[in-house]
């Protein structure tokens, strides 16, 4: 039953793949611990890890027309102010914008300025308003029983992430197949090795390949921060390998998603939070 229901959430991946919507990997760590009824010498508790993954799809589809083969600039000699270099309109444009999230803000904090609502704008125009209303498409994958804090388990879990995206691709349509003069993987990473401290290789955009069946695809990763630097680290010693796929080039950028740093906020901030009282109305509201 269960593998009937994997089958049904692929189907759904490549459907949505097929009508040109792109997806990002979303992974995340589980750890538990078995604990035994009689504990012995040879029957102790076991902590169990795992990893979770989850592929999120874009709700704008949006045309792949800028170049991606290489940096435009230098990062280390260009001017980051001219990079990015602003126009008026622009500028006041997001001022705007600001005006509206500070307004809204305002008015669901302050019941006094009620009676300024029906004058006041309560959304910033968007291009895509109608896509980004809707509810964003979310395909379970199965749980890999792998540990994020060994580096070669690490590259178990990307070299399976990498088997995913070739099946949905080929069963969508839009890459070639593989035949089975293809190069094997390269045997597993030994845990003991470690990764260099900067990571060069995972945060560079890889160079496509023309015999690459996956012929510039890159799916997005995004985690906490531990799982970024452990997977940017494990894909990085692959970095010398003969192909693409044993590369994990497909697999970039590897993005930080700080959910933890917002669910510790949310527990601190009930704590410290500042009280005002209004002495007419009787009425207490908390920041």
């Amino acid at each position: 039953m269960l593998d009937d229901i994997g089958e049904s959430f692929l189907t759904r991946a490549v459907e949505l793949v097929k009508s040109g919507h792109n997806f990002v990997f979303v992974l995340d760590n589980i750890d538990w611990e078995e604990k035994v009824h009689d504990m012995r010498k040879e029957n102790q508790n076991k902590s169990v890890h795992a990893m979770t993954t989850s592929i999120v799809f874009s709700r704008v589809s949006l045309p792949q027309s800028l170049p991606n083969t290489h940096p435009q600039q230098d990062l280390r000699k260009c001017n980051v102010r001219q990079v990015v270099n602003l126009s008026s309109a622009e500028i006041d444009t997001i001022r705007m914008r600001y005006r509206v999230i500070v307004q809204n803000l305002l008015l669901q904090q302050f019941p006094a300025f009620e009676s300024f609502k029906p004058s006041s704008p309560l959304a910033t125009y968007c291009q895509y308003a109608e896509n980004m209303s809707e509810k964003s498409e979310t395909v379970t994958m199965p749980v890999l029983l792998k540990d994020e804090k060994k580096y070669a388990e690490c590259v178990d879990v990307l070299d399976q992430l990498e088997k995913w995206v070739y099946d949905i691709y080929s069963a969508a349509g839009l890459c070639q197949t593989r035949t089975d003069s293809d190069p094997p993987i390269s045997p597993p990473v030994m845990s003991t090795y470690s990764s260099r401290p900067d990571q060069p290789a995972s945060h560079v955009p890889p160079s496509p390949c023309d015999d690459d069946p996956l012929h510039g695809i890159r799916i997005p990763c995004f985690g906490d921060q531990l799982t970024r630097v452990h997977f940017a680290g494990a894909k990085d010693l692959r970095a010398g390998c003969h192909t693409a796929k044993q590369r994990l080039d497909h697999l970039y950028p590897f993005c930080i998603a700080d959910w933890h740093t917002k669910r510790s906020f949310l527990k601190v901030a009930p704590a410290n939070c500042i009280t005002y009282e209004n002495v007419r109305g009787g009425k207490k509201l908390s920041l």
